[in-house]
């Protein structure tokens, strides 16, 4: 210790017995409390790594990601569309007019071309690019949900419909439509799961009454529509759902807060997880974690395989109305005060 204070500026400090055994303790405290400082800091690492303040929009209502470019929209609930690169910087904005109001966006593929397919109140879905945009009128009442399969246009309505409809010019708009489904109340959102080099398809339908009701499409759907296959699992709203990876089950965000699974060989569901409010979004990455998003500004992971919570963050003050993966270890998150969060696992799963 002799030398080690015979080197300081403050060597001296070794004549003055009472000096030294203060600077003596004060090493021995740094000692033992810098190695277990430094371990508190690495544990401590945010879910959030970046947020942008998209505020002056409103309220966000849904996130989609095209699989080619990876380019992000946002869109919100007044109508605005913000396009953001893959690291979040600002590629453009588009205003939809005479929407009245937003709900939501797809990205799909019609005939070998990239189309945004936006679901607006006016009853129509309008398809954009960046060359151009196209409204084409579907139905009386609001169109709820859109998107593409098949080269076909299947939407959902406040009024209980899904149509299929068959394009066939955009400009002006000409759509050969058929009615696929009606049933009782709203019909809120449309899932899909395309298998690679599948010529049949999947796409199902929830309504506010919790029915979901699922299809086959291919090819010849429109001449020759197959009867669809219904479940009903809780009298609750179905908020969101999803089709796994594989195809063989059904992810159910509902209202009254549960997360469920259904089996759609066996019909088999049970309840993963139920928070103690809305659940508003969902989606699941190729490794079967489940991000969920809450109504009191919780996301949460859960593994699907052991149907426990593997990660939890409260990272808003108010709902979470969208949340996707945007890829295997990194979410994406909107709340309704037009805050996007982008969120980073913690690894391990």
């Amino acid at each position: 210790m002799n030398e080690i204070l015979n080197v300081l500026p403050w060597g001296k400090l070794r004549h003055n017995k009472i000096d030294c055994l203060l600077f003596i303790l004060f090493l021995l405290i740094s000692l033992w409390l810098f190695p277990h400082q430094e371990k508190a800091w690495g544990q401590e690492k945010d879910f959030v790594v970046k947020k942008i303040d998209l505020s002056q929009y409103g309220t966000s209502a849904s996130i989609a990601q095209d699989p080619k470019s990876e380019q992000l929209a946002i869109g919100f609930n007044n109508c605005n569309l913000i396009f953001l690169d893959n690291s979040l910087n600002w590629k453009d904005e588009l205003f939809l007019k005479d929407c009245k109001r937003f709900f939501r966006a797809r990205y799909g593929n019609l005939e070998g071309k990239s189309l945004l397919i936006s679901s607006i109140y006016t009853g129509s879905s309008v398809l954009s690019n960046s060359q151009a945009k196209y409204d084409i009128p579907l139905h009386k009442a609001a169109v709820t949900d859109s998107l593409i399969i098949q080269d076909y246009l299947l939407s959902s309505s406040d009024d209980g419909t899904v149509q299929i409809s068959r394009i066939i010019d955009l400009s002006p708009p000409q759509v050969n439509t058929l009615k696929l489904y009606e049933s009782i109340g709203v019909a809120r959102n449309l899932a899909f799961f395309r298998a690679p080099n599948a010529e049949v398809d999947k796409v199902a339908v929830s309504y506010d009454s919790g029915e979901i009701t699922i299809f086959t499409i291919d090819r010849n759907t429109l001449r020759n529509p197959v009867q669809p296959t219904t479940f009903r699992n809780i009298n609750s709203r179905v908020n969101t759902f999803k089709f796994t990876p594989d195809g063989s089950k059904l992810l159910i965000g509902y209202f009254t807060g549960e997360l469920v699974e259904i089996d759609l060989i066996s019909g088999a569901s049970r309840t993963l997880f139920k928070v103690d409010s809305w659940l508003n979004a969902l989606d699941i990455n190729s490794q079967n974690l489940v991000a969920i998003a809450d109504d009191q500004g919780f996301v949460r992971i859960i593994s699907l395989a052991t149907g426990k919570v593997v990660e939890e963050h409260q990272i808003s003050s108010t709902g979470i109305n969208a949340i996707i993966f945007t890829n295997d270890q990194t979410i994406l998150a909107a709340d309704a005060a037009g805050i996007v969060y982008q969120g980073k696992l913690m690894g391990g799963h």
